[in-house]
């Protein structure tokens, strides 16, 4: 088995969950580790008990001689500057947290230098890779299911975030970077392309913050070139620190219902599929999405074949939120 050898740019939450997993896929090594800030580099390296080297910038983490196969991109969507289109060129297979860029300008430049590159891609859409979604997915496709007709579905939580998350020049807004997941959901499961979209957006609960830019409470309604319709909340006035990321899907004669718990990290979520005959099937959701996403990147990897959720699917994902927002400025 070949080792697959990786570099992290980033030593945050999202960086130290995608390293804490890779680890424990074989035949996996971390090699590296990109910050500008190298006391938190070390800090994670020590933490997880990595043979790593410490960079400061990407470059220099290519400019070194690490035979590197693939570069995790774990840092906000702001601070992209090239660096995606550097490694790409490289023939080096790029992960990119979601969403991958602060707009469809930059997003599209990546996708280009990564699609000219010919390298693999993958996108941190880890709802994808629920075990409720994979079904329901494979039942749409084989025409089990019907098509899927209607989305719906809420991301509501209650967080301060990091100075980045709450100012819209860093993080884009709740809707662009953690809603985000509930529309590529929809994109996923509603086939054609989005024929046109509404939304609405308010700060009810932080307007008197001044390091606060973004909105705390949002709606948006997409409609597919099918017909199929999606309508998506987002709330940050709900439950403290609790995520919660329901969905439902209806198809001709199918439907699923996802159940979060808010914390699936203490208990798993739920998901009932329910058949044509009315039979109901219950998924206990209790996979490491996380883990699997990254097992599924590594295969990619290793077998020459292109991941469930590429890079253009990030552009597309952002396109999608830019209209609702568009449409919600309007």
């Amino acid at each position: 088995m070949k080792t697959v050898r990786v570099g992290i740019m980033g030593s945050g939450f999202i960086a130290k969950m995608h390293a804490a997993r890779l680890k424990d896929i074989e035949g996996v090594q971390i090699v590296g580790i990109v910050d500008c800030n190298s006391e938190l580099a070390n800090a994670m390296a020590t933490e997880l008990e990595l043979e790593a080297s410490i960079f400061e910038t990407v470059d220099a983490m290519l400019d070194a001689d690490l035979s590197l196969d693939a570069v995790y991109f774990c840092v906000p969507p702001f601070v992209h500057n090239g660096e995606v289109e550097s490694v790409a060129a490289k023939g080096i297979h790029v992960f990119l947290e979601k969403p991958i860029a602060l707009d469809s300008e930059k997003a599209s430049s990546m996708v280009e230098a990564i699609e000219k590159a010919g390298v693999v891609s993958q996108v941190g859409f880890m709802m994808r890779f629920r075990k409720s979604v994979q079904l329901l997915k494979k039942k749409i496709e084989s025409g089990e299911a019907g098509p899927a007709t209607l989305f719906s579905g809420r991301f509501w939580v209650n967080m301060d975030g990091a100075p980045w998350w709450r100012d819209i020049k860093g993080s884009g807004g709740q809707v662009f970077e953690q809603v985000i997941h509930l529309y590529d959901l929809a994109l996923y499961l509603c086939d054609g392309d989005v024929e046109s979209a509404m939304g609405a957006l308010s700060n009810q609960l932080h307007q008197g913050r001044d390091d606060y830019s973004i909105e705390d409470t949002s709606a948006g309604i997409l409609k597919f070139s099918t017909g199929a319709i999606a309508t998506i909340s987002g709330s940050n006035c709900a439950v403290d620190m609790r995520f919660f990321g329901d969905f439902q899907v209806a198809c001709g004669g199918t439907s699923l219902e996802y159940q979060c718990s808010g914390q699936p990290w203490v208990e798993a979520d739920k998901a009932t599929l329910y058949g044509p005959d009315g039979a109901a099937e219950t998924i206990v959701e209790d996979d490491d999405s996380f883990a699997a996403e990254s097992a599924h990147f590594i295969e990619c990897i290793r077998e020459g074949k292109q991941t469930l959720c590429p890079a253009r699917d990030g552009l597309r994902a952002i396109q999608v939120v830019e209209q609702v927002l568009q449409a919600a400025n309007s």
